[in-house]
């Protein structure tokens, strides 16, 4: 299997119990390999949810060095807390004599008084109301991929989600690392209420325990206790009542952990509202080349054609000098039916009334495939060779059985890192598929031809993973968003 050699994440579920030892910033993650012949972890060690570098966190524990006393450990941060609480009464203080100033060097918010310690340090003078409202728009943005990478959308994509909310009937949004879209939808939307959850300790000073918890979303922990049991009431509804999560995790974050805490927040939503089982409306935000990793946690989320663009990113957007010609990557995955996402055809999109649903201009439908397959911002053409549509300046490699890019292309290399479209494991490609050969013989194909033929059911035309007939031939079992496949 191609997961036995692959680096697994366990999450914590500790009312499931799935227990793993706290560092600073909650429950750790466990990272382990595993042993194909063995059966059990090659090596397995817990560390840090929020943080990959060891200079941010250097906490890591071997899992066999894990003891009953390290299990209970928990670390105290109330002093780190009520020092970010009595500096936002200091902001509230003055904010009424109009004399309220803020260090980007140190962080903090000033009064008069405070000036003289911060002579020499870059400041935000009198800050305004419109500021206050939005911190967003003069602190300093985090911008460490490793753990904490602020990038915030621009007024287009606040405009798009806010009325996606209205369209849907939201009235309750969990902002999750989304600072931007919290102040957006307080400052201009009465009718829904937004509660914010990021790891930025800054906001403190802005927000209260009402509407904001200092929070890691890598494994759902509160740092404040309080403010876990606020956002518990928030989570209440009235049968009138709709709410949604709305996540922007770091695009350097795997996916397993922010499905987990997706997971767990739908529970805890359930469990508050005496629900038996009642999923969530989702929106994650997240670069459209991961739609595979997000599916194998979540296979209901489906990828909408909007291409989010954040002001402070040169690759992340559709302006400017170093931007991606082909529009930012950046897409919404959601569990909501795509034909109820209406984008705006003033920023080039169109109605498909064959797929039913709201696409981008320059994504075309194609008749064969039934939908309209482009991903990354181009106008994708349907090759004959590969059964499926694929990115315009793609070749077809007939040894490979795939389109891919010209340059430096070795076949032994590629199919080395491509999935069979058989057995559903990475190393190789179809005609070499050991397990199909054992109960089949592949046959002879004619690499001469102008059209692929499935090696299933010998039908040109398609390919083995989009052949109708996959079930007669093959047994897929998922779970977990695992698939697992025995031939028949």
């Amino acid at each position: 299997m191609e997961n036995a050699n692959k680096l697994q994440i366990v999450y914590p579920d500790e009312e499931h119990g799935v227990r793993h030892p706290h560092c600073p910033h909650g429950p750790t993650l466990l990272f382990q390999t595993c042993d194909q012949l063995a059966d059990k972890p090659a090596f397995a060690y817990y560390a840090c949810a929020a943080h990959r570098d060891k200079r941010l966190c250097s906490f890591q524990l071997s899992a066999e060095q894990l003891t009953p006393q390290k299990l209970a450990k928990r670390y105290d941060l109330r002093c780190y807390i009520n020092s970010y609480k009595k500096e936002r009464q200091k902001l509230l203080a003055g904010y009424h004599d109009h004399c309220l100033h803020y260090c980007l060097h140190c962080n903090v918010p000033l009064l008069r008084d405070d000036q003289a310690l911060h002579v020499g340090h870059e400041m935000v003078w009198n800050l305004t109301n419109d500021l206050l409202c939005d911190p967003t728009r003069f602190l300093r943005p985090m911008d460490d991929d490793k753990s904490q990478a602020q990038y915030f959308f621009d007024d287009k994509a606040l405009k798009f989600f806010g009325k996606c909310f209205q369209n849907l009937g939201i009235t309750k949004v969990v902002c999750m690392g989304a600072p931007r879209l919290h102040a957006f939808l307080v400052n201009n939307f009465s009718e829904i209420q937004s509660f914010l959850l990021d790891f930025d300790h800054r906001l403190f000073f802005f927000y209260d325990d009402k509407n904001f918890a200092w929070y890691n979303m890598c494994n759902n922990h509160f740092f404040d206790k309080q403010q876990s049991l606020i956002f518990e009431e928030f989570l209440k509804c009235t049968p009138k009542e709709k709410l949604l999560i709305f996540t922007d995790p770091p695009f350097g974050c795997r996916t397993e952990p922010i499905a987990g805490t997706l997971r767990q927040l739908t529970h805890t939503f359930n469990l508050m509202n005496n629900l038996p089982h009642q999923p969530l409306p989702i929106f994650w935000i997240f670069p459209y080349f991961s739609e595979h990793y997000i599916q194998q946690e979540m296979p209901h989320m489906r990828m909408c054609d909007y291409k989010v663009n954040y002001t402070n990113h040169c690759a992340y957007t559709n302006v400017g000098e170093k931007c991606r010609k082909l529009g930012s990557p950046v897409r919404v995955f959601t569990n909501v039916p795509l034909e109820l996402l209406h984008l705006p055809v003033e920023e080039e999109y169109k109605y498909c009334a064959l797929c039913q649903r709201y696409t981008a201009l320059e994504n075309r439908h194609c008749a064969k495939c039934g939908n309209c397959p482009a991903k990354n911002g181009s106008t994708y053409r349907h090759c004959e060779l590969c059964g499926c549509c694929v990115k315009p300046n793609y070749v077809h490699c007939k040894n490979c059985r795939r389109c891919t890019q010209t340059e430096e292309h070795e076949c032994k290399i590629y199919q080395a890192n491509q999935h069979c479209w058989i057995c559903l494991q990475k190393g190789h490609t179809e005609l070499m598929c050991a397990e199909w050969c054992r109960h089949h013989s592949v046959g002879f194909v004619n690499r001469g031809d102008k059209i692929i033929t499935c090696l299933l059911c010998k039908r040109k035309g398609h390919n083995e993973r989009n052949c109708r007939q996959r079930s007669s031939y093959l047994e897929e079992i998922t779970f977990m968003g695992m698939t697992e496949v025995k031939i028949k």
